[in-house]
């Protein structure tokens, strides 16, 4: 699995001439990395003295933070197996009017499901933009950088993510399927916006 890899097989195998892992996978990874580093801000923040309120709060952005690492995780592996269910979709064989029926078919949802996967890969990396601004809130002011990054990476990895959705969009015959997609996309992007501009702004006051 990719993700038991030491960090440089992995940039290694980014690297080569090799079609996976690609974007998808490293969007994902980015993502992880973002929810990581929120993590570590929260983990510092609990050595610090807090009352009740403010440790059950930072508690609780430590709980959701573990969960978008291990989702986000899944998907560093997901997405080449999304890959190549469309490549052998593609192989199949194309003989008959029943041959070119069934490829047609198993093209169209190995498409679907490469479009499914980064945009839920997308919507996670939306929360790690949210949960950095809960820690650039919250969280140990030492660390406002840290928690800073973990925003931009989220961002980087929603918008790696959704132009993943936009390609594979380009050839699925389903025009309801890809009108609904690209309206989700759309707010998406809309809605990444308006916190990478609230994430700038925070980071700019705290760090300058």
């Amino acid at each position: 699995m990719l993700i038991d890899m030491t960090l440089e097989k992995y940039i290694s195998e980014s690297a080569s001439g090799s079609p996976t892992p690609g974007g998808g996978s490293v969007c994902a990874l980015a993502g992880a990395l973002g929810a990581s580093l929120s993590s570590m801000v929260g983990e510092i923040t609990l050595k610090k003295e807090l009352d009740k309120d403010e440790r059950e709060h930072m508690e609780g952005l430590l709980k959701k933070c573990k969960s978008l690492i291990e989702r986000l995780e899944k998907g560093v592996d997901a997405d080449p197996a999304v890959f190549d269910k469309v490549m052998d979709a593609y192989h199949m064989a194309k003989i008959s009017d029943e041959d070119k029926s069934a490829r047609s078919k198993a093209i169209q949802k190995a498409l679907k499901e490469a479009s499914d996967l980064p945009y839920q890969t997308a919507l996670l990396c939306l929360d790690v933009m949210d949960m950095s601004i809960d820690m650039l809130n919250s969280g140990n002011k030492s660390a406002a950088s840290d928690a800073s990054v973990a925003g931009f990476l989220g961002y980087a990895g929603l918008n790696g993510a959704l132009y993943n959705v936009k390609i594979n969009l380009k050839n699925i015959k389903d025009v309801d399927y890809v009108n609904k997609m690209k309206s989700n996309v759309d707010d998406l992007i809309s809605k990444s916006e308006m916190l990478i501009s609230k994430l700038k702004s925070l980071s700019s006051d705290m760090i300058g």
